[in-house]
């Protein structure tokens, strides 16, 4: 045999083992040869020997009294070591800057810390006009479409207990201070998946923000798309959210999340 077929039947090979361990991932339950068999279209003997070779590196385990096979642990810490490795800034870069390309306006991305929005990306939208905010900066949760598409998702009574402890400061005419009014709000960002700041937070400064999920389906980070309300207009908001939803979907992807969430008019 000359090298490339070597190369071929070697690729080949895996093909088969990772066919098999992708079929054990969506099975509703552990698996007996023949389905598997059946499944893949493969023969017996050779399934067999790729299973049994995976139960051995701990891929696969297999039920003595039943024999059928289920995925093993070796594959959660395989999984847990990519988990670990994703660095959130690195592979967000890229994705935010192809949103700001397509938007024309400013993205920020940032994260939750306790009871503050923490900004940890930004990149300029291409207005000659400068925004005020910059990585590092600590802003309110209750004014800005980020701390509201973070803050969303968290169990209601969080919700109350940063009413009680921090309360629901007027930042601008705008800004939400009534309790009743934030937590309708935040219910209804878990419906249509986005967040408005209607220059809530800085007059003349509105954005439509979204949520990024991890593997688990944890909220994580947000980003916004963010202008002044010369752009910005409320006519736009539903265009940005569905723009802002292919980006957010790419980077939640790529943290592990799999599920497509729609945004909703």
């Amino acid at each position: 045999m000359d090298k490339d077929h070597d190369l071929h039947i070697l690729n080949n090979s895996v093909s088969k083992a990772f066919a098999i361990l992708e079929f054990l991932a969506n099975a509703d339950s552990p698996k007996e040869l023949v389905s598997i068999c059946n499944a893949l279209k493969t023969n017996k003997s050779t399934t067999y020997r790729f299973l049994t070779t995976l139960e051995s590196l701990g891929y696969v385990v297999k039920d003595r009294e039943n024999n059928r096979y289920a995925l093993g642990s070796k594959v959660v810490w395989l999984a847990s070591r990519f988990l670990e490795a994703i660095d959130l800034l690195t592979i967000a870069r890229p994705v935010l800057m192809q949103l700001r390309e397509e938007t024309g306006e400013t993205i920020h991305l940032a994260i939750l810390d306790h009871f503050e929005v923490v900004y940890i990306d930004k990149f300029d939208g291409k207005s000659y006009v400068r925004m005020a905010s910059s990585v590092g900066n600590r802003m309110s949760v209750h004014s800005t479409g980020l701390g509201k598409a973070l803050f969303a998702y968290m169990p209601e009574d969080v919700w109350q207990s940063y009413v009680e402890k921090v309360g629901l400061g007027r930042r601008t005419s705008n800004t939400i201070t009534d309790p009743a009014v934030f937590f309708q709000q935040l219910r209804l960002i878990r419906e249509r998946n986005y967040s408005i700041d209607n220059s809530e937070n800085e007059d003349g400064i509105r954005c439509v923000a979204l949520p990024i999920r991890d593997h688990t389906g944890k909220v994580v980070a947000a980003i916004s798309i963010t202008g002044w309300t010369i752009t910005m207009t409320p006519d736009r908001d539903l265009e940005l959210a569905t723009i802002g939803l292919k980006y957010a979907s790419i980077l939640s992807a790529k943290l592990g999340y799999l599920q497509k969430e729609l945004v909703k008019v």
